[in-house]
């Protein structure tokens, strides 16, 4: 008997044959090997014909994987062929459990599996959102006064489907996420293929070709020639990295009391140390009493185009204000973080790069880390790779760290990373133990979201991916334009693929109910936005098409003129 299951009956042996024709020349039947799961109907049929069509009996199909009643039925029907058995998945695939299996064969009577169970899904006796409501406690929800959330049953490029079938328009890319767009296949691919070799792994002490990838085709694209990678979780672990980082080091260098200084307005995650960083505001007011000092430095960031006479201006004061902070602690100071060219969750406030380059000769005058928290501003969002990216004819900036997330994995799984220069990675070797870094997470480094992060990166570099920044930038500049024409909006401002802007007479800070009131609106109409406070904006995934983008913007048209 010749094992169709070795490849296939159509698999070739030489240049000419394939296992059929072995079969047919050793004058013995084929044994067919398939599937019960979806797709085996179509592949099974076809073999069994194709085999039979070259002068080859079929002895019968054996069928591999969980019950599947219906299928090993129409198999048997339709293909006119015994099923012979069904092996169950094995696991581990071991020779403990080959025993057991054959044992359980042997000792026990056969099972037809065109008798056995089909499985179904059941409907559940409540809705979604009525099964919501019971268990689930939502982000940045208060569930008092919050509408129902919404059904999202599928997604694809920049479209969510509910469970009705309604298609809404993701304006926002899932909190900034889904930067290449949902369900992209060749991310979704990426993951499917390492979820059969490697799902997980302890990283202290051990390593994979996933992690070491990432991190060798992810640091040469970094700025201030970044040589270590270190994975956690999401943003706010990347923060956390960062910072705990350079606060050792300066403890190390007999700092007490180490300085960490940030920006006025900043918003760097929503962990202790990240909130810290952060600005003192509505998100950590229950905590304050409990979060470790930071220098507050004045931000050159505006409701503003980034490069208006008001963007310089304010980045001269901004400048200023950090030269003089640095003569009088640079001794003791551990760190300064900075969102690079726009504070996201500020308000999407801008500032030029002058700031970036005025911060980084400072910093590098009088020795002190600055960190790049790009979670918001990478893989492309601000219309190049990263926003600390080198441009032609302007110096380079040397940042100590960079902290990535949010687009790392095109959306698909959580997954942080700090990338470090060499000379803090080796400032922490050492024979005493006491000097590592303690830090780390269950999942650092997990081997999915590596693969995930490989594909995105794929992606990112695609030429294809460059002319739809490009155009997207083009797009949000028309259309912000046609609106700020129609509506007395203020602040309209652009940045690579986002774009953003105030409502008229906006009383401004995160609590105000106007654009609420605008979200619901567009809501009702198809399309997905989250202001922040009474700041609108609008990220749209890569994969988003102009007549998308148009949408989006005649109904916030609307909305406006209706609220």
């Amino acid at each position: 008997m010749v094992v169709e299951g070795a490849g296939g009956a159509l698999v070739p042996i030489n240049e000419t044959e394939d296992m059929i024709d072995l079969a047919k020349a050793l004058d013995l039947p084929m044994l067919v090997v398939a599937s019960t799961t979806l797709g085996t109907l179509h592949h099974t049929l076809a073999t069994v014909q194709s085999i039979r069509a070259r002068g080859v009996d079929v002895a019968g199909v054996l069928l591999n994987g969980p019950a599947h009643g219906e299928n090993a039925r129409q198999i048997r029907d339709r293909g006119q062929v015994r099923i012979l058995g069904r092996v169950p998945e094995l696991y581990p695939v071991d020779t403990v459990s080959v025993q057991e299996l054959v044992a359980q064969w042997r000792n026990s009577p056969f099972v037809d599996p065109c008798t056995e169970e089909t499985p179904r899904s059941l409907a559940p006796r409540q809705g979604l959102r009525e099964r919501d409501a019971q268990c689930i406690w939502h982000p940045y929800t208060q569930h008092q006064t919050s509408p129902e959330p919404l059904e999202i049953q599928a997604a694809h490029g920049a479209i969510l489907r509910t469970s009705d079938q309604t298609e809404i328009v993701d304006a926002v890319s899932s909190w900034w996420v889904c930067n290449h767009g949902h369900t992209h296949p060749k991310i979704a691919q990426a993951i499917a293929r390492q979820a059969k070799e490697l799902e997980q792994v302890i990283f202290a002490g051990c390593t994979h070709e996933p992690g070491v990838q990432l991190a060798q085709r992810l640091l040469p694209l970094l700025p201030g020639q970044m040589t270590k990678l270190f994975y956690s979780d999401n943003g706010s672990t990347a923060i956390e990295v960062a910072i705990k980082a350079c606060v050792q080091m300066a403890r190390r260098r007999g700092v007490q009391q180490p300085r960490v200084a940030a920006l006025e307005d900043a918003y760097h995650g929503d962990t202790f140390g990240a909130m810290a960083v952060g600005a003192r505001s509505v998100f950590s007011a229950p905590f304050d009493p409990l979060l470790f000092e930071v220098d507050r430095l004045p931000t050159p960031a505006g409701a503003w185009a980034p490069n208006c006479a008001e963007a310089l201006e304010g980045s001269r004061i901004a400048l200023a204000a950090l030269d003089a902070w640095l003569t009088e602690h640079h001794k003791d100071a551990a760190c300064l973080v900075v969102e690079p060219l726009i504070q996201g969750s500020g308000g999407m406030r801008m500032y030029p790069r002058v700031y970036l380059e005025g911060l980084d000769q400072l910093c590098t005058k009088f020795g002190v880390h600055w960190i790049a928290d790009e979670v918001f501003t990478g893989f492309g969002r601000t219309g190049g790779s990263f926003a600390c990216r080198p441009v032609a004819g302007r110096p380079d900036l040397n940042p100590a760290a960079v902290c990535l997330s949010k687009g790392l994995t095109g959306g698909f799984l959580p997954l942080g990373a700090t990338a470090f220069r060499e000379e803090i990675f080796r400032d922490f070797l050492s024979d005493d133990r006491k000097e590592t870094l303690f830090h780390g997470h269950s999942f650092t480094g997990n081997p999915l979201g590596c693969a995930a992060a490989l594909a995105a990166l794929d992606l990112l570099q695609d030429p294809a991916t460059t002319s739809r920044l490009a155009d997207i930038e083009s797009w949000q500049r028309r259309f912000l334009g046609d609106l700020s024409n129609r509506h007395p909006v203020t602040g309209a401002r652009v940045l690579g693929t986002l774009a953003a802007f105030e409502l008229p007479a906006a009383p401004g800070g995160y609590l105000a109910s106007r654009g609420q009131r605008i979200a619901r609106f567009c809501r009702d109409q198809g399309v997905l936005v989250r202001p922040l406070g009474d700041t609108m904006y609008v990220v749209p995934p890569f994969s988003m098409r102009e007549h998308q983008l148009e949408r989006v913007y005649d109904t916030l048209s609307d909305a406006i003129e209706e609220l």
